[in-house]
């Protein structure tokens, strides 16, 4: 062996020893990569001089399982404080933006609708004004606002019902029946029992308890309510009988058992099953297609307007396939029968404003 040169011996003993004192001296993790490194030439220029190879293995192994746990404990808490890293960013007023996520497998997101439910319940009672329009007849007017035509006579005392006139001023009470003017000494119970109506209705109609006392001028609305004498309506099958025949300008709306009866506004029955398809008379443009709503007994109903300025309405329908404006022409699908609002099974309430109704059995 040559003089001035110093041979140590390497053994296992020596790599531990070395490795602990490299660990020591190397803290920061840029030095600890450094180190790392080192450490792997020296292995490779020791390599063939070992004979257990397996050891160095187990060695390297060892240190960087170690050297990744202590990297680990030192990055989990910065993890945890981002949000207030985040928080002290905003209040120093930096440009720099940044976006964190946070996500678990088992996360999950729910939308749940606000319930429109209420939309349904509600229900007005007031007493409303109509100005009658040129061509009007109280069973127009009656079928439009979804109640009788005794009850717009009755609440403005008409006699005759072809007695009204362009510009008049009508009051068209919120539901079928009767409205009255309180007057000294009248009681719930005797109102109801004068117009053959139900105690209960009335008070839940006019917001009211069975212990209130009635004050004199105040009008209640006595829903379903009838007088004594009936006013004689019009004749309106034969005031819709000279309404002007189009010809074949409209065809039938759907298929099924036509009734033929006229009521409501030149309005005919056609009964089939529910979910029948309904098809536009004529072609037109839709002023309302409503899906929402009792719709005065209409329930869910289309309104068309035509070209020649009539109109078709198409009511109790399952579903609408239209929106209020679109064009529509004729024959095009347009919803679907049902028996919604004011119906007691699956038909179609067909009207005509305008021409005599096609369906009509006049």
């Amino acid at each position: 062996m040559a003089r001035g040169f110093l041979f140590l011996p390497i053994t296992p003993n020596f790599i531990k020893t070395y490795i602990k004192q490299l660990k020591r001296a190397f803290r920061s993790e840029k030095i600890q990569a450094y180190g790392l490194l080192i450490l792997a030439v020296v292995l490779i220029g020791i390599k063939g001089f070992a004979s257990d190879q397996g050891f160095f293995t187990s060695v390297v192994h060892s240190y960087i399982e170690e050297t990744a746990a202590s990297v680990s404990e030192t990055i989990q808490p910065e993890l945890a404080d981002i949000s207030d890293l985040l928080a002290l960013n905003s209040q120093a007023g930096s440009d720099v933006s940044v976006s964190v996520s946070f996500i678990q497998n088992n996360s999950v997101q729910a939308y749940e609708p606000p319930s429109t439910d209420y939309i349904n319940d509600l229900k007005g009672n007031k007493i409303i004004e109509y100005t009658v329009q040129p061509g009007d007849a109280i069973s127009f007017i009656a079928s439009d606002f979804g109640v009788t035509v005794n009850t717009i006579l009755w609440a403005n005392n008409i006699k005759n019902a072809d007695s009204i006139s362009p510009g008049q001023v009508l009051k068209i009470p919120p539901v079928s029946g009767v409205v009255h003017g309180v007057r000294p000494g009248d009681t719930l119970a005797s109102v109801a029992k004068k117009y053959g109506a139900d105690l209960a209705k009335i008070l839940d109609f006019n917001d009211l308890k069975e212990t209130d006392s009635l004050r004199a001028g105040t009008q209640l609305v006595i829903p379903d309510g009838k007088m004594a004498k009936t006013a004689s309506p019009a004749s309106t099958t034969k005031k819709f009988a000279y309404l002007p025949d189009l010809d074949d300008y409209f065809v039938s709306p759907t298929v099924g058992y036509d009734w033929g009866i006229i009521h409501g506004r030149n309005g005919v029955d056609i009964a089939n099953s529910c979910g029948t398809s309904v098809y536009a008379a004529a072609t037109g443009n839709t002023e309302i297609a409503d899906a929402i709503g009792y719709n005065g007994g209409f329930g869910k109903y289309i309104k068309l307007v035509h070209p020649n300025g009539t109109e078709t309405l198409y009511a109790h329908l399952s579903k609408l396939v239209i929106s209020t404006g679109e064009y529509i022409q004729k024959g095009q699908l347009i919803g679907l029968m049902g028996t919604t609002g004011r119906s007691t099974g699956c038909h179609l309430h067909f009207e005509v404003h305008g021409a005599r109704n096609p369906l009509a059995k006049y």
